[in-house]
């Protein structure tokens, strides 16, 4: 095995095997239904800390919380990227998801 694997998978057996002994225990303490909603609610709330430490980790590698595509995207500033498109029929520029004003037809090609 790579060495570089062995401390990710020794972290993630030792949350699972956390995560286990904490749920029998929880459930132990405080009964089976109490326990059941407790283990959901902390499972949960582990998922969304490591989701925002995740986007935080991306942040400072220069990504960004915008969706792709989105209003005012763009690798280049505050530009907008407007995506073109051109009739495969008869080569004419198309703006939009409308079919070609000069053939009709409705297959085309995006340009960047």
């Amino acid at each position: 095995m790579n060495n570089t694997l062995k401390p990710i998978l020794k972290r993630q057996l030792l949350f699972i095997g956390g995560s286990l002994a904490a749920c029998f225990v929880i459930g132990y303490v405080f009964g089976y239904f109490i326990g059941i909603i407790l283990n959901m609610a902390i499972f949960v709330g582990i998922l969304f800390y490591i989701r925002k430490k995740q986007t935080g980790a991306l942040k400072s590698l220069g990504f960004s919380d915008e969706k792709a595509g989105g209003e005012g995207f763009s690798w280049f500033g505050n530009e907008s990227v407007k995506v073109r498109y051109i009739c495969l029929g008869c080569g004419a520029e198309i703006d939009g998801i409308n079919s070609c004003s000069k053939c009709g037809s409705r297959m085309k090609k995006p340009i960047f």
